[in-house]
């Protein structure tokens, strides 16, 4: 109901929790995705037509590719890769690489972060795609170090 009324009425809905051309555009916008499975271009493209075609242009954004999907795959080409020795483990351009492969057009970036017990973490995401826009270039942007430590 959100997303058929911010198309409808006006609004904005950046992404979902789980960004995704499947994620609660389907259903609101009546877009049916059967004959393009796994074809995800030709998939976003019926989203942002749909989208557009309802009232959304440029008010409505997501992910061009799911992570879940994308993930499976660029994870285990990555470990592939490092078993090869084409890879480094520690290497973030690396992993970065590994999902640039099953994500023709969308960019990547990712930085190590520390969490509260001082794990080593990488926190990965892909540009945000607003539909009848095209990509935000998130991902061209560095957070001011001084910005990276509040709330520790």
């Amino acid at each position: 109901p959100l997303l058929k009324r911010i198309a409808e009425l006006g609004g904005y809905f950046v992404e979902s929790y789980s960004p995704s051309p499947l994620v609660g555009y389907p259903g609101a916008l009546a877009v049916n995705f059967a004959a393009e499975r796994g074809n995800w271009p030709t998939i976003l493209g019926k989203v942002e037509r749909a989208a557009v075609d309802a009232g959304g242009d440029g008010r409505m954004g997501t992910w061009a590719y799911p992570f879940d999907y994308v993930s499976s795959a660029a994870l285990a080409e990555f470990g592939k890769r490092v078993v090869e020795g084409t890879a480094r483990l520690d290497n973030i351009k690396d992993l970065i690489d590994c999902y640039a492969k099953y994500t023709p057009g969308a960019k990547w970036n990712a930085g190590y972060r520390t969490d509260a017990r001082s794990e080593k973490i990488v926190l990965l995401y892909q540009d945000t795609y607003i539909l009848g826009r095209g990509y935000m270039n998130t991902t061209d942007i560095e957070v001011p170090e001084k910005y990276i430590g509040i709330g520790r």
